[in-house]
């Protein structure tokens, strides 16, 4: 079966969001903070250009005026590691602060990293009180990281076509306090080609708001001689940029991406959406990703992609996010609800709109029902994700899979009890009216409203959803011109043990006797050379792998169908006879 989504080069990244809901909440974004804030500037200088017109690295300056600090009390910090990313390893070697009394000593520490590595700071402390505004100035080594597993969170700070991009989160010092701050982010590009110009999730060029730091980890920059959809991004709602020369038509991608945003704004009633920007790179290696940040989405792709129709749903998908954001609770195990209910309203939104036609829809819920149905590790608690969410992609798939069935599942059984008058719609709405009235959502909510429609059968199936037992929708969850077959399917199996991906070095562990992989050649001991992107080949079952292995000096490739035992799976298929019109619910 073809997999025409993009959602399987990395469908987990707008959990990033979780920790700034008060960042992107909509408010934040605009004025009407009170006056006298501090001020915050952040001034991004790329250099050392090389033969190719790459920059080597970013001069950067972060000021504070109006706020003093106290000997020994947090100062400044940047992620020491972000989703598997790591940031810059700033120490007092190379950063250097000065205030109103010249030179001021400063002390580093890392914190312990979080529960499954998530996200942990780099913290700068100073010696002495300081006076006046201060300024740290620092230079950021531009440094690509390959993801482990092929797909992962576009945070890197990268050099492509004669520029950069990279997110804040890797390589920006920000004040080291939850005060809000007027924030401006300003641009000095004069070692960069003529034309060259600087965006981020704040705006195209130098940018002035309000808001608190966190902003600036919620933020993507990029600089260079970079594409931009519509012409004039002035007063434009929807902007789009590139960077480097794509193999198709960015222009016709981030068209549809205006159309779909539309529709999606207007079905949450939102009638003053904030401007949204994506930003879009290639990737020098296989597989992609993308996240969701601040009112911004960065999509990554292979250099070698020829055809962008794949990122579209990736895209809508991130711009839902703008609405469905956050619950309380740690990454991984609370993305049941963000990246389910995204899932779920995504192809909802694209089969009314007609952006998507019901093939396209049924392709998306097939992808979804293959990932969960072939995986083995399906009925794994939700309780259990988190720990799992960055190291086995069949855990961090979940909530891209298992969620999406629950909510049909429930959608399913709303639309009956109350006579089709309604429906997933209602409860989505009303859940993110109670998030913009600045209530703390999380899944106690969610429980509060799906009780509300469907009495203690409601609690009970979130119960079960939440524990891991396996969720078979109805024939016709998914509205008329779709029906439920039972179908056998053969299991995902990889051949070998999954750290033997992401271990350094990565060397064939654990190889299955008798399993595909041995079959292709491959054998224990065997070194990986380049990442293996996993999540395409999860959810369909006629989908190869190609690995680049090393064996007693000799580089060679082997592909084989990474598939295993046969398994009951679920799938939809288009009912005849039905009118294209009566598809969507």
């Amino acid at each position: 079966m073809s997999n025409p989504t993009g959602l399987t080069f990395f469908r987990v990244l707008p959990v990033l969001a979780v920790l700034f809901a008060a960042a992107v909440a909509h408010g934040q974004q605009a004025s009407g903070q009170p006056p006298g804030l501090p001020g915050l500037t952040i001034m991004l200088k790329p250099g050392g250009l090389n033969a190719e017109g790459n920059p080597a690295f970013i001069d950067l300056t972060t000021q504070v005026s109006g706020l003093n600090f106290a000997a020994g009390e947090p100062f400044l910090r940047v992620p020491a590691q972000f989703a598997g990313v790591p940031g810059v390893a700033y120490d007092a070697s190379t950063v250097e602060v000065q205030d109103a009394q010249g030179n001021v000593p400063i002390t580093t520490k890392v914190d312990d990293p979080d529960e499954g590595g998530f996200i942990y700071f780099r913290r700068i402390s100073t010696e002495r009180a300081t006076e006046g505004t201060v300024t740290a100035t620092y230079r950021a080594p531009i440094q690509m990281v390959v993801p482990k597993l092929g797909a992962g969170p576009p945070f890197d700070l990268r050099a492509q076509g004669g520029g950069f991009s990279g997110a804040g989160n890797t390589f920006i010092l920000m004040p080291d306090t939850s005060q809000p701050f007027m924030i401006s982010i300003n641009w000095e590009l004069g070692a960069l080609k003529p034309g060259s110009i600087g965006v981020s999730s704040f705006g195209q060029g130098n940018t002035q708001s309000p808001g608190p730091v966190d902003r600036i980890i919620a933020s993507y920059f990029m600089a260079g001689p970079i594409g931009q959809y519509p012409a004039d991004t002035t007063d434009a709602k929807f902007s789009g940029y590139w960077i480097g020369s794509p193999k198709f038509d960015a222009r016709d991608i981030l068209q549809w991406s205006e159309e779909a945003y539309g529709f999606i704004s207007a079905y949450f009633e939102d009638t003053d959406p904030p401007a949204y920007r994506v930003l879009m790179r290639g990737n020098p290696y296989p597989g992609g990703g993308g996240a969701a940040l601040m009112s911004s989405f960065l999509v990554s792709y292979p250099d070698d992609q020829e055809d962008g129709h794949s990122l579209r749903e990736t895209i809508a998908h991130e711009t839902v996010h703008n609405w469905v954001s956050s619950i309380a609770g740690p990454p991984g195990s609370s993305s049941w609800y963000s990246e389910g209910m995204t899932v779920a309203l995504t192809r909802r939104i694209l089969l009314r709109s007609g952006l998507f036609s019901p093939q396209e829809f049924l392709d998306s819920v097939n992808d979804s029902a293959l990932s969960y149905y072939t995986n083995a590790l399906n009925t794994t608690p939700n309780a259990e994700i988190a720990a799992g969410f960055w190291r086995d992609t069949r855990i961090r798939s979940l909530p891209y899979s298992r969620g999406p069935m629950y909510f049909a599942d429930v959608d399913a059984a709303v639309r009956q009890k109350s006579g089709g008058q309604r429906s997933l719609d209602d409860l989505a709405r009303t859940f993110n009216e109670r998030r913009e009235a600045g209530e703390e959502v999380s899944g106690d909510t969610w429980r509060e409203l799906v009780m509300a429609e469907l009495g203690e059968a409601g609690g009970k199936g979130l119960d079960d959803m939440l524990a891991g037992k396996l969720i078979i929708p109805p024939s016709d969850a998914f509205g008329p011109c779709f029906a439920r077959e039972e179908s056998q399917v053969r299991r995902f199996e990889l051949g070998f043990t999954r750290e033997s991906l992401f271990d350094e070095p990565r060397v064939v562990n654990g190889l299955v006797a008798g399993s595909e992989a041995e079959k292709a050649g491959i054998r224990e001991g065997d070194t990986i050379l380049q990442p293996v992107p996993l999540e395409e080949a999860q959810s369909d079952p006629e989908k190869t792998l190609k690995l680049q292995l090393s064996r007693d000096g000799k580089t060679f490739d082997v592909e084989y169908l990474p598939r295993g035992e046969t398994v009951t799976t679920y799938l939809w298929q288009r009912v005849a006879g039905v009118p294209e019109t009566a598809c969507a619910l």
